[in-house]
């Protein structure tokens, strides 16, 4: 009776330590980031655009969402954010290596002129209803968006309209 419950302890602890791992690897993931993807500028206005890529953790039983929300720098140098971010957004089920998803977010030129804007992204994992893990990532360059960029290719950290 003894080694069963020590076997049990074991194997709870095994369990545990591996969804830890699984939490921490996912959320450190090379596939986990935010970007810029379009930052242009037009007399009917101009566009922001933000991307996220997640990774997923093989689990058939999560789904990942994301939500979007825009930012800029105000006149004491801390970021602000812009209302009208979005709702948490499905990007499918987290038995894929990774998902991807954007928001364009379109600005008045007037208001948006000399901005330094920046996008932050909130990546969440569930199952049903319940958040298994939740992460927030700022834009960062150097990302491959697989699409949306404008022009084609284009990430950065930070967009700033002229």
């Amino acid at each position: 009776m003894r080694h069963t419950i020590i076997a049990v302890v074991i194997l709870l602890a095994t369990v545990s330590s591996a969804n830890a791992q699984t939490r921490h690897s996912l959320t450190s993931s090379p596939r986990l980031w935010a970007t810029v993807d379009a930052c242009r500028s037009s007399a009917s206005g101009d566009v922001v655009g933000l991307r996220g890529s997640m990774p997923g953790g093989g689990n058939d039983s999560e789904q990942m969402f994301m939500s979007f929300e825009l930012q800029y720098r105000n006149a004491q140098e801390r970021w602000q954010t812009i209302p009208g971010g979005t709702a948490l957004v499905s990007v499918g089920s987290a038995r894929y290596a990774s998902r991807q998803a954007g928001r364009d977010f379109n600005l008045a030129s007037s208001t948006a002129a000399g901005t330094v804007l920046r996008g932050v992204v909130s990546f969440e994992w569930r199952r049903g209803h319940v958040i298994v893990r939740r992460v927030r990532r700022a834009t960062t360059a150097g990302r491959a968006p697989s699409a949306g960029a404008s022009p084609p290719g284009y990430s950065a950290a930070r967009c700033s309209i002229s």
